[in-house]
């Protein structure tokens, strides 16, 4: 996790603002990427597509054409409370790179005088991903884990772990069925869809983006993707309670008070089993900034490769237009 994280910010990223943008898939979708890596893979394609395009829409109302950006996907398989809950980390470039008059490459942050409302990049994210779903004859619906399941005579008893683990279920025991148990200080009353800047909610899709990082803060980039490349839970948050319980210490207080989740072994057992089928709890892929291009463009930089640019924007040699995004998550001013 830590030497990955310093490859990406020593070699990967060059000097300019990273957003992170999560998407969070509806249950019978995180089930079945969790068997079908390669659909994952076209999932990820369909995410960045929609995604980058968005930042050069964003690019060109500023008078920016013909920019490129360019993304860290981070896949993780995991939810808070150790259920298998696939979902994508991008870390996005937050502006485009593009040729000036003189044909230099220059990097053009971007500027947001609000937080944009991202409703209709997730529509078009939730309806082009539901078509690829289809192609590969999958129910993208939200509770579609009833439907006929091919994993189910391949593997029997891990794809029902699996799918008791996307519903957050025991699937085994006395407990089978019943939610995992929880601890901490109730709260009267919260708001779990309350509205948030750089969030939108759609058909069990949930997308949101309000992490940024200022070009140059490269000490805060590497820890926001060790977040992103951590393992699915750290033996000090363990501990066994004196009745022989599993108790759990979440990284973070949920909005209702929940600080410790209680997990019989048994159910334990069950959700690492299913975290770990495919090998391997997080795995990166990388969208390279020369990808997803208008055809002029990227005939130029065939010719003249991005790298050179993003190196000596890394080494402080190239120039950069606006400002980089600030620290708080809430965009450049």
């Amino acid at each position: 996790m830590t030497e990955r994280a310093a490859h990406l910010v020593e070699y990967v990223f060059p000097e300019v603002p990273v957003r992170q943008w999560v998407l969070t898939l509806p249950p019978r979708v995180r089930y079945v990427l969790a068997w079908d890596h390669a659909l994952c893979r076209a999932v990820v394609s369909v995410y960045m597509r929609a995604v980058l395009g968005w930042s050069r829409q964003q690019a060109r109302a500023r008078g920016v054409r013909d920019g490129r950006g360019g993304a860290v996907v981070i896949v993780q398989r995991f939810g808070s409370a150790l259920n298998l809950n696939v979902h994508l980390h991008a870390m996005v470039m937050d502006g485009v790179f593009a040729r000036d008059e003189r044909g230099d490459v220059r990097f053009h942050a971007a500027r947001y005088p609000m937080a944009p409302d991202l409703t209709s990049l997730l529509v078009t994210l939730a309806r082009r991903i539901g078509r690829l779903l289809a192609r590969h004859g999958v129910s993208d619906g939200a509770d579609g884990l009833d439907v006929a399941d091919p994993w189910v005579e391949e593997a029997p008893t891990l794809a029902g772990l699996a799918a008791a683990s996307v519903r957050g279920v025991a699937a085994m025991g006395p407990r089978a069925g019943l939610s995992v148990r929880r601890r901490g200080d109730p709260v009267a009353a919260f708001d779990a869809a309350g509205a948030r800047e750089w969030h939108a909610r759609v058909q069990g899709f949930d997308l949101h983006a309000g992490i940024a990082v200022r070009a140059g803060a490269r000490d805060r980039l590497e820890r926001l993707c060790r977040y992103a490349l951590r393992p699915a839970v750290g033996q000090e948050r363990l501990r066994l309670s004196p009745d022989g319980q599993v108790v759990l210490e979440l990284r973070r207080r949920w909005a209702n008070g929940t600080t410790h989740l209680v997990f019989e072994p048994v159910e334990l057992l069950e959700r690492l089993a299913a975290l770990g089928h495919g090998l391997g709890l997080t795995w990166c892929s990388i969208t390279a900034c020369w990808r997803h291009a208008p055809r002029g463009v990227a005939r130029w930089f065939r010719r003249r490769p991005l790298t050179s640019a993003m190196n000596r924007v890394r080494r402080g040699r190239a120039g950069t237009s606006g400002s980089g995004a600030g620290p708080t998550g809430t965009g450049p001013s």
